[in-house]
């Protein structure tokens, strides 16, 4: 679940997956609640269907601020300070038919290694938007590059 990671400072009031959802729907994207299950654990997610196809997840627990800090040693300098100060991101990575299963409990996805390309054009769309959404610093893990919007 790491092709591409959009990391945030948390605001005031925090920002959860349903607020995600709405936005995404609010532009006219199909989404549904999943989550990822093993053994008692339970990660909620978003499964963006259309007009791309990917997972999201959000991470907001103590260990994000240790692992920006330590990400933003090799990121580009301009982005080093800001990165460091951020305490949550949403995750990003692929939702092929194989890792989705449908029973009678629900929707569930095993998390892996992904095949889920960032720099789709559609996805980029959406990606480029959730970014401006939490006013974050996106990080495409499958070209390595980095970027901020720029305001619309």
């Amino acid at each position: 679940m790491q092709s591409a990671r959009i990391w945030f400072q948390k605001p005031a009031t925090a920002i959860t997956l349903t607020q995600c959802k709405e936005y995404l729907q609010g532009m006219g994207v199909e989404v549904i609640d999943t989550e990822w299950r093993l053994e008692g654990y339970v990660v909620p997610q978003l499964h963006v269907t259309n007009p791309s196809n990917f997972l999201m997840q959000l991470e907001d627990d103590s260990w994000v601020v240790e692992e920006a800090e330590e990400i933003s040693r090799s990121a580009p300098e301009a982005l080093r300070g800001r990165l460091s100060n951020c305490e949550a991101r949403l995750s990003f990575g692929d939702a092929s038919d194989e890792s989705v299963t449908t029973t009678d409990r629900g929707i569930f996805v095993m998390a892996g290694w992904t095949s889920f390309d960032p720099e789709e054009p559609q996805a980029r769309e959406l990606l480029e938007a959730l970014t401006r959404m939490v006013d974050g610093i996106f990080e495409d893990n499958t070209t390595g590059t980095w970027w901020v919007p720029t305001v619309r």
